[in-house]
């Protein structure tokens, strides 16, 4: 008993060095297959959400996206009777990457004055799970938050 017990010890410690070795990778990035070219390039364009908050308010989003990355996105927060409570507008840079689209926040633009974020704060990085992604519809999750986003195709 005493010798199977050893010889169970030794297994399990040299199992446990084995997951230690690096992983193989790459010695440069792959290329992108057509189908994560054309992902990203979906989100290319103007979207629009209206959805609820959890506050019983409404809040209306318009995000543009550029080819080239960038993004501006206008907030509107509507109290139940539809009267404005907020409005801000912000911009930034965009991508997607492996199923994650992701945000970082430069800037937003309230009454006219422009006000830049402090780039050295964690807040204003954004990464969320794509959901779906059909012609006409986004839908992706803050991997934060946990909030979930439907935004329709305007143009």
């Amino acid at each position: 008993m005493k010798t199977l017990l050893i010889w169970v010890s030794i297994i399990a410690f040299c199992s446990g060095c084995s997951s230690t070795q690096p992983s193989k990778v790459t010695e440069s990035k792959p290329e992108l297959s057509l189908d994560k070219k054309q992902l990203r390039t979906s989100f290319v364009g103007k979207w629009e959400s209206t959805q609820p908050t959890k506050d019983g308010n409404s809040k209306h989003a318009v995000i543009e996206r550029t080819a080239d990355g960038r993004y501006v996105v206008e907030f509107k927060i509507f109290y139940p009777d539809k009267t404005l409570k907020y409005q801000s507008k912000e911009f930034g840079f965009w991508g997607v990457s492996g199923g994650v689209y992701f945000t970082m926040f430069r800037g937003w633009i309230e009454n006219d004055n422009f006000s830049p974020a402090n780039l050295n704060n964690a807040y204003y990085y954004d990464a969320y799970k794509i959901v779906s992604v059909l012609e006409n519809q986004l839908s992706y999750e803050n991997l934060s938050s946990g909030n979930k986003y439907i935004y329709k195709r305007v143009l």
